[in-house]
């Protein structure tokens, strides 16, 4: 390698000592910078400074009406677009914007046809008129500005969409608004028109009953009616009774049940933090053997003390928490249930007989509930025995570790095969009665506790229903009494022929109760009439953008220069590399000594050259980019090296295949130039490339040097960047490899190919 060493110094000492060798490698240095500076800059921000491109707009739309509203979306549209600076709007008559597209004063122009607000509107009515924007563009001028105008066309009918909706909504939600506000105004009177009707319908078989009794004359009409006056208020102070009562357990149950969620999980937490510090133990227990130092023993000791201690702090937490949960139940268990019974004279009327049915049922249930609830204070109470158990081995455990600790604090050896089995197995012992409760405790303790409570509501939350539904059927009954009492002193005759009509009447008001049933959710008329009486600006703005995008940006970059940076400096590096290969010789000169140079030294003593100005290069570029159009760049320091690389890695392809194929390898610089810029998704998403690049993509290097230079500028993904670095470093290996291998046997067979070429008198070899 000595004399790669002498050929690398020798060709540097000619440059300097040569003025013109040194302004070539100079500029060798930074042309390349000077193509991928100018390019960056001038893609610095295309997007954001679209401002000039003039786009016409004509608004011929009329405008019309609808529902006493005028509308002209044209000339909102002329309205949103003087603010929207994407563009270079320019607001002018038909005439002048035909002429300006055709003379390329404009690029695009935008026609709002007279009757496009018309159009707009039949959006309610049968016969639909799509609206239509008419859209020119002149593609002539320039490509990219189509493509700018086309997404400014569709931001601008995007606009459009959202104040069609708008605007048509709108309407449609003031009305909606005015209806829901009468309806809210007359609900007290809807609210007892439909529950004069459910009552009516509840009734209807007890009034049937009455008439038949009275055709009958088992019972006089007034008779029957003072009668039951008389008891009516000692039937509703019964169900006032029962109704406290049944709250009152209630409030308890709630107290209790809320407590119950809050401690049981605690429960559990506690088992495990028990279980957990066991198992510490008993691995500390097991690592001790008779050789361990008495030290090391008594910290041992003192560790495993300490876990016990708070094992049966834990137990002991839990064993508390049990114990109140069962103090609830048995409170629960205690109530007594009072025995509520209406009197016997008003158990005539079937409702009112009915409700004093459902009152000893609910006793019933009650008193089952209590009987369930005891049986699961039993089930607790053997749980806490179970507890207990625990702690008195834990009491033994500590005892024994105790007594160990005595021995060693006066100077005994306590540590013997037997007296570790005995410890051990009582850590066993109380683990495996954790593990039991703490296995069992979900699917069996909790919903045993939980089953009760729940049952327990179950019953309660019949009763209140039940208590509701005959408070309610009391004023029925009264309203029914007033009916009879204004029919007492019809004759037998008008009694039997309301009796024929009766089944006409009670089908027909039953009907009706039905219907109303059907339609009477108080929930859902309370959120329609909500949803039709809000705000209905706020409404029509949110049909027409009801989706509001949040946009997250991965690795962002603050500005499209910075984005197309990865690329144009990698394509530099290679056009650098390709200009060194044309500009300097690869073959090398004999030495001062004269001696013959082997292949190998030959090569690597130019490559270092290639490789010293292509530094160079690198550094020009990446530099540049950075400190002169501030390129955006996570880690910059990273960015410079990585370009070195780079450059050195190209150098070696381009240097290896001149080297060896002299004008030919130029001219695979060339195809590999040409072929990396169209297919290694260099400003494009691959994707969309013809599948013979997308197939070509894997194969060449621009596609990691890109692709490593982007991660080091936006952010590092550390495995992508490894996978381009080493698949780079494949490239540069394998060409010094062919280079060092084949440039002898290369060389000698292009000497006659160089030879026919010049012979030609118009080609160099």
């Amino acid at each position: 390698m000595k004399n790669v060493v002498k050929i690398f110094i020798r060709d540097i000492k000619n440059i300097f000592t040569n003025w013109a060798a040194s302004v070539v490698v100079i500029a060798l240095m930074i042309i390349p910078s000077l193509y991928s500076l100018t390019n960056i800059e001038a893609s610095w921000d295309p997007y954001d400074n679209t401002k000039g491109v003039e786009v016409a707009v004509i608004n011929e739309d009329k405008g019309t009406a609808y529902k006493d509203q005028d509308i002209n979306l044209g000339k909102e549209l002329v309205d949103k677009l003087k603010d929207n600076d994407k563009l270079g709007w320019v607001f002018v008559d038909k005439q002048t914007a035909e002429e300006g597209l055709i003379n390329e004063k404009y690029y695009a122009t935008i026609e709002i046809p007279e009757d496009f607000s018309e159009d707009v509107v039949t959006i309610t009515k049968k016969d639909l008129i799509k609206p239509k924007l008419i859209y020119t563009v002149n593609e002539k001028k320039n490509v990219i500005a189509s493509k700018i105008t086309d997404a400014g066309v569709e931001t601008v009918k995007t606009e459009l969409d959202q104040n069609i909706v708008k605007n048509i909504s709108g309407i449609m939600f003031r009305l909606c608004d005015e209806i829901g506000v009468d309806i809210q105004n007359n609900r007290p009177q809807l609210r007892n028109i439909m529950d004069s009707v459910y009552k009516l319908d509840d009734n209807m078989p007890e009034l049937e009953q009455m008439l038949d009794e009275a055709i009958n004359g088992t019972i006089s009409a007034s008779d029957l009616i003072d009668k039951t006056n008389e008891l009516i208020p000692t039937a509703a102070d019964t169900i006032d009774e029962t109704t406290e009562f049944l709250n009152n357990t209630q409030n308890v149950l709630d107290e209790n049940q809320e407590d119950l969620q809050k401690e049981s999980p605690k429960i559990k937490e506690d088992l495990i933090e028990a279980e957990n510090a066991l198992d510490t133990t008993n691995v500390e227990f097991k690592n001790i053997d008779e050789k361990i130092m008495p030290e090391v023993e008594k910290k041992t000791l003192l560790q495993a003390l300490d876990t016990v201690k708070a094992t049966k702090t834990s137990v002991d937490d839990a064993k508390t928490k049990l114990k109140d949960i069962k103090k609830a139940i048995d409170k629960l268990s205690e109530i007594e249930v009072p025995k509520l019974s209406i009197p016997a004279g008003l158990q005539d009327s079937e409702e009112i007989s009915k409700i004093q049915e459902s009152l000893d049922k609910q006793r019933e249930a009650l008193k089952n509930a209590q009987d369930a609830l005891n049986e699961e204070s039993r089930e607790i109470s053997k749980v806490i025995d179970r507890f207990d158990a625990i702690d008195d081995n834990l009491d033994k455990l500590i005892d024994r570790i105790n007594g160990d600790l005595d021995k060693l604090n006066n100077g005994g050896n306590p540590i013997d095969t037997q007296n570790l089995t005995d410890t051990i197995k009582v850590l066993d012992d109380v683990h495996a009665l954790i593990s039991n409760i703490t296995d069992s405790y979900d699917s069996e303790i909790a919903p045993t506790i939980n089953k009760g409570f729940d049952s327990m509501r179950e019953i309660l939350d019949d009763g209140l229903n039940l208590s509701a539904q005959g408070k309610k059927t009391l004023p029925d009954v009264q309203e029914m009494l007033n009916t009879f009492r204004n029919t007492a002193d019809l004759s037998n005759d008008e009694l039997k022929k309301l009796k024929e009509k009766f089944p006409d009447i009670k089908n027909n008001v039953h009907e009706l109760a039905e219907r109303l049933k059907k339609i009477d959710n108080e929930d859902d008329i309370n959120e329609l009439l909500d949803m039709i009486t809000n705000d209905w600006n706020t409404q029509s703005d949110f049909l027409s953008s009801p989706v509001e995008i949040q946009d997250n940006r991965l690795f962002p970059w603050p500005n499209y220069g910075s984005t197309v940076t990865p690329f144009y400096t990698v394509l530099c590096l290679w056009i650098g590399g390709y200009i060194l290969s044309v500009l300097i010789e690869t073959e090398v000169q004999p030495l001062e000594d004269k001696k013959e140079l082997k292949n190998y030294e030959k090569y690597f003593g130019r490559l270092s050259l290639f490789i010293f100005i292509g530094i160079g290069q690198a550094l020009v570029a990446s530099l540049g980019a950075l400190l002169l159009l501030h390129s955006y760049a996570v880690h910059p320091i990273m960015f410079v090296l990585y370009c070195i690389f780079i450059s050195i890695v190209f150098n070696c392809i381009i240097y290896t295949s001149v080297s060896l194929l002299g004008y030919g390898g130029i001219v695979i610089g060339v195809v590999l130039l040409v072929i990396q810029v169209a297919g290694t998704g260099g400003n494009f998403p691959i994707e969309v490339n013809p599948v013979g690049f997308q197939e070509l993509f894997p194969f060449l290097p621009f596609t990691y040097a890109i692709s490593g230079v982007r991660q080091i500028m936006a952010g590092i993904v550390y495995a992508i960047l490894f996978k381009d670095s080493i698949i780079l470093g494949l490239f540069m290996i394998g060409s010094i490899i062919i280079g060092v291998l084949f440039k002898k046997s290369i060389n000698e067979k292009r000497i006659n190919i160089v030879k026919k070429l010049k012979d030609s008198s118009i080609m160099n070899g």
